[in-house]
């Protein structure tokens, strides 16, 4: 009910859908098409990608959370976490549409093989599947779409961090033997991959940290939806 619920309202949102596929498509021809080395351009990909669906996430929800919507929705006696589980699945899934000319567009930029293609796509969806789970959270701890937007954009980064997208990790440290096991790690070696960097994504442990995290978030979707649905302080 609710993953159909989300599913058409973002497909009947016309303008906001294209506007939605239009602008992330247009940064990464942006930088695609200039003069950024591959390794620069990849992290803007990352980030691009990661927040796209942190912020996707959490500022719907807490919209919905200060109109009453999600209230009345919750009143109706649909368990917490089937409601958290379906907008998960529908969110990433208009996701991955929206994104999908982005990195379309950047197969065709730098020649990638089908294979490379592929694994980024697999890499999107496990990063994006992680991304709006997290946005759950942030949406729970920020009051207004202002705090939302901030948090988000500081989670991101940091969950970004400790993925590895921002440094290397000394050879044979204990960040090094996690980072590869990290659904953002698994996304940002994607696209160096598709940019055409020597690098393999794992993505098996990718899908299974992403996983993880969802159901963590669909786990604690009792007192998660209780606080967002709780009139602001």
């Amino acid at each position: 009910m609710i993953a159909a619920a989300e599913w058409k309202t973002g497909l009947r949102a016309r303008r906001l859908f294209f506007f939605n596929a239009a602008v992330p498509a247009a940064l990464a021809a942006a930088v695609a098409f200039s003069d950024s080395p591959r390794p620069h351009a990849a992290l803007v990909y990352t980030i691009l990608f990661t927040f796209f669906g942190v912020f996707g996430s959490a500022i719907p929800l807490v919209r919905d959370a200060e109109s009453g919507l999600l209230g009345r929705v919750l009143l109706t006696g649909i368990a917490p976490a089937r409601f958290v589980a379906e907008r998960l699945a529908a969110q990433v899934a208009l996701d991955a549409i929206q994104l999908a000319p982005a990195l379309l567009l950047l197969g065709l930029a730098y020649r990638a093989s089908p294979q490379e293609l592929a694994a980024a796509a697999l890499a999107l969806a496990a990063g994006l599947l992680a991304a709006n789970a997290i946005g759950v959270w942030v949406a729970v701890v920020a009051r207004s779409i202002a705090e939302a937007a901030l948090f988000g954009a500081t989670v991101a980064l940091l969950a970004l961090h400790f993925a590895g997208v921002f440094r290397s990790p000394l050879p044979g440290s204990f960040s090094a033997r996690v980072e590869p096991l990290l659904p953002f790690s698994a996304l940002h070696d994607a696209v160096l991959a598709l940019t055409g960097a020597a690098t393999r994504p794992t993505l098996g442990a990718a899908a299974a940290a992403a996983g993880v995290i969802a159901v963590a978030t669909a786990a604690f979707a009792a007192p998660l939806t209780r606080r967002l649905a709780r009139p602001a302080d």
